[in-house]
């Protein structure tokens, strides 16, 4: 019997390395990095504020590290513990930057106070209930006051359950909008009212939760027909979802219209990789010049291999590629105002890049100020 052989692509660069350099020109300098404390772990969510305090999941404890980071270091400021089951999610308080919530499969969620050694101070659950809701993700509106979290699926409900911050039981929920467990959970940036919700079954929601019913509440249901990975709000009416089969679209949530819509080999000759089964999709964010900016790697090889294109009218321009990464990326946060990003992923490897044209700039420096925004009561049964 003749030999197999197998003559499957690997997947490789599409152009040659001085190509690389012309088309990836906007450059990024590693400024400092560190590896989470705990050995083997996996690194799947991450948060920071404006004063670079950064919050990450650590996977083999279900524990959140935090860390600071202070001109060219990362120093682990404290180690939280105390979901049963796998952490989920990690987001600071947009207004108190010493307050931390998380959620768990656990079904709880949690309040962190950095100021008291790390301590929990306040779990957010409704004792009533007989049967756990394991929340897959969680949210913080944008003045701070209302939360939601998102459950997997419950003897056929996903849940999306509300809270005050201030009250450990819940104002309310939605269960009849998502049929699959719920992904993501996200609030408008500007207005409480408004967010956004996905789920496996393939919906994009858009909730005005001021609204008195889930059925008045529900404005459009958007059916990116593949499962929802990640939502990201690109101003005050774009929201970019990112599916499991890593495609990208991008909605008007005051039309309801697919704006556009970026298949995985695109998305994959954009970066100039050979193979798109290989790309994989990381997030979306604005950069400091507002333009909508995809991070996306390739799993070839050791997965150092991460790169990002803005999101222009025409076409993904290529923009960073960042060759001093280490690891197999998972997630991303962005601070605009020092033009700071920080990835973390499958090697527990945090690492924070600063614009190599900005390194004249103090990039501690804060500018502008939290908007002052209302709250109203609602009931989001």
């Amino acid at each position: 019997m003749a030999d197999i052989i197998d003559n499957e692509e690997l997947d490789k660069d599409t152009v040659d390395s001085e190509a690389l350099k012309q088309l990836f020109s906007q450059n990024y300098n590693l400024l400092t990095e560190t590896t989470v404390s705990a050995k083997k772990s996996y690194v799947n969510k991450l948060h920071g504020t404006k004063s670079l305090k950064l919050a990450v999941g650590v996977s083999n404890n279900n524990g959140i590290e935090v860390y600071e980071l202070n001109k060219s270091t990362l120093k682990l400021s404290c180690k939280l513990s105390g979901h049963q089951k796998s952490l989920t999610d990690v987001v600071f308080s947009p207004r108190e930057d010493h307050l931390l919530y998380s959620s768990g499969l656990d079904g709880l969620v949690k309040l962190w106070d950095l100021r008291a050694s790390g301590s929990c101070v306040q779990e957010y659950k409704d004792d009533e209930e007989q049967v756990t809701r394991p929340y897959e993700c969680m949210d913080v509106s944008c003045n701070g006051r209302v939360m939601c979290a998102g459950s997997q699926l419950v003897e056929d409900d996903a849940y999306l359950v509300f809270w005050d911050s201030r009250m450990p039981k819940p104002l309310g929920g939605y269960w009849n909008s998502h049929t699959d467990d719920i992904t993501q959970v996200k609030f408008h940036k500007e207005k409480t009212e408004i967010l956004a919700t996905g789920s496996i079954d393939g919906l994009l929601n858009i909730f005005n939760v001021m609204e008195q019913t889930e059925d008045d509440a529900l404005t459009y249901s958007l059916n990116v027909e593949n499962s929802v990975e990640k939502i990201s709000w690109l101003d005050d009416k774009k929201v970019a979802c990112t599916t499991q089969s890593n495609d990208l679209q991008l909605w008007d949530t005051e039309t309801g219209d697919l704006v556009k819509s970026y298949s995985r080999d695109k998305i994959a000759r954009s970066i100039k990789r050979s193979k798109d089964d290989d790309c994989y999709l990381v997030d979306i964010y604005k950069s400091i010049d507002d333009t909508p900016v995809l991070l996306a790697g390739s799993n070839a090889g050791n997965g150092d291999v991460l790169r990002s294109v803005a999101i222009t009218e025409k076409k993904l321009q290529p923009c960073t590629n960042f060759t001093q990464n280490k690891q197999i990326v998972r997630c991303c946060w962005y601070e605009k105002d020092r033009d700071i990003l920080v990835t973390t992923g499958e090697a527990g490897v945090i690492s924070a890049w600063s614009r190599a044209a900005a390194a004249d700039r103090d990039p501690h420096k804060l500018s502008g100020s939290l908007n002052k925004l209302h709250v109203n009561r609602f009931k989001p049964y």
